[in-house]
């Protein structure tokens, strides 16, 4: 019994060191190169710490830490924020789609096959949701890093507001998303996630998962959401 028990602490250890260990993957997100009514938002750019994750549009950021069941979004003009429940997304996109995405929310897509490669020299898996015969999405996933629960959970909720079927499959794949392509008879070889830079040194992690002094709760701000 002592091999095993020294094998399942050692094993423990190992999973507990590789879980704790600090990163910062940063991604660039562009959904209105496909989704106009997003353009609101413009390039969004993602943080994700071991510590939860930031994003930065052009004239409103967000983060939310690991665990947390909101996010907290903020106009660093008017230093006013609100705290978004993470279980509100899906609707508030939705609403914000309007008539839209109902294409998009009546897809049942499907998973078809998948391959190794690289994206920016980082080892990564290729994905395909196949929508038709011609019309599928590429979402490159890599495990590199630990797998972000905060990360999935956030995706998840906006992609439920966009295409519920497409959400319900993509929770699934494995791995931290580093670049989505989109493949459809309007949008060739469109990129709406692009792999920016991973790094290891996340000095700035607890000012990026912090709101700063100065902000102020605004319901104002939260009508933009509603």
């Amino acid at each position: 019994m002592r091999p095993l028990f020294c094998l399942v602490l050692t094993l423990l250890v190992a999973t507990a060191a590789h879980a704790a260990k600090p990163y910062h993957l940063e991604l660039e997100a562009t959904p209105e190169a496909v989704f106009p009514w997003l353009g609101r938002f413009g390039k969004v750019d993602l943080h994700v710490y071991a510590g939860g994750v930031r994003g930065e549009a052009l004239w409103l950021h967000g983060f939310s830490r690991n665990g947390e069941k909101a996010v907290t979004v903020a106009n660093p003009l008017a230093r006013m924020y609100v705290d978004v429940q993470t279980n509100e997304i899906a609707s508030i996109l939705t609403k914000l789609a309007g008539d839209s995405a109902g294409v998009e929310r009546k897809a049942k897509p499907k998973l078809g096959p998948s391959m190794k490669g690289q994206v920016k020299g980082i080892n990564a898996t290729r994905h395909r949701i196949i929508y038709g015969r011609d019309a599928f999405i590429d979402v490159w996933t890599t495990d590199v890093i630990p797998p972000n629960a905060q990360l999935r959970l956030l995706v998840t909720n906006v992609v439920r507001g966009i295409s519920p079927g497409t959400a319900a499959l993509a929770s699934k794949l494995p791995g931290t998303p580093v670049y989505v392509e989109l493949n459809f008879r309007r949008y060739k070889k469109v990129p709406i996630v692009r792999l920016k830079k991973l790094t290891f040194a996340p000095e700035d992690e607890e000012d990026a998962l912090t709101l700063g002094s100065l902000y102020v709760r605004a319901g104002l701000l939260e009508k933009l959401f509603r």
